[in-house]
């Protein structure tokens, strides 16, 4: 995951018995906001040029009985949402800013440490994904798809450089510079790594962790993308995202925005 986009990093779960309810659900506290849907994905009408905020999720399928939603929630609409997420079940919430974060349990809209406790088991290990130093600078799924075909992603980080040159000439070594730095988990920030260290003793069937959204992103728009152009030609990016995410046709997008 790359820098902040939006400012904060969120993630709902809850054991839910419709992907759809839950989504219906979030789609008329964002309305209330003053939200409206949109499609940027291939085959939908795009991003209306009025809209300035928006709210970017998706919808994971059913795992082990849990739904999870995955993007950055709108903070001033987040106790509404919770509230009406919460009513008669436990939901929680796990987010960060670059400078706090923290794991959170509602039921009928209120935090509760003790509905928080019954899902957290001894310290583990926190360490965030790509907080080790990094081979390369490479975003985390082009390494992968690099490491998966045998090229040393050091090489291909080396082949970028020169491509780069090319392109941009004098400029190169700035663009470079530019990538390295948005290629930065933003995990590694102060509120990712508390958020961290509570996922460390999470005991779910699933790590908060992954996918990180931009993958998931990726993958959904290439999915959408071959199912109205079977012959298009991916880029390498969208081809590691989706080889990643090979079901990601079953998530629910929720796309909104404002003027």
């Amino acid at each position: 995951m790359a820098a902040l986009k939006e400012g904060r990093w969120d993630q709902l779960c809850l054991q839910a018995e419709s992907a759809a309810a839950v989504a219906e659900t979030i789609g008329a506290v964002l309305a209330q906001g003053g939200y409206a849907p949109y499609d940027p994905f291939p085959g939908g009408a795009g991003t209306p040029a009025t809209f300035k905020k928006f709210v970017r999720l998706f919808i994971l399928p059913e795992a082990e009985g849990w739904l999870r939603v995955l993007g950055a929630q709108d903070a001033a609409l987040l106790p509404e949402m919770l509230r009406k997420l919460s009513a008669g079940r436990t939901v929680l919430h796990a987010w960060f800013t670059a400078e706090r974060g923290a794991l959170e349990a509602y039921r009928d809209g209120r935090a509760e440490a003790a509905l928080l406790a019954a899902y957290l088991g001894e310290s583990a290990s926190a360490a965030a994904p790509e907080s080790q130093p990094r081979a390369s600078n490479l975003p985390s799924e082009v390494a992968k798809l690099a490491e998966a075909q045998g090229v040393d992603p050091k090489q291909a980080e080396r082949l970028i450089g020169r491509f780069a040159g090319r392109l941009f000439g004098a400029g190169a070594a700035g663009v470079q510079a530019e990538a390295a730095r948005l290629f930065q988990s933003a995990w590694q920030s102060a509120g990712g790594q508390q958020l961290a260290a509570q996922i460390g003793r999470l005991r779910l069937p699933f790590d908060l962790r992954t996918p990180d959204f931009e993958t998931l992103r990726e993958a959904y728009h290439a999915q959408r993308l071959l199912a109205r152009r079977p012959s298009a030609r991916l880029m390498e990016s969208e081809r590691a995202a989706l080889q990643a995410l090979p079901n990601v046709g079953a998530v629910q997008p929720i796309y909104m925005g404002k003027a």
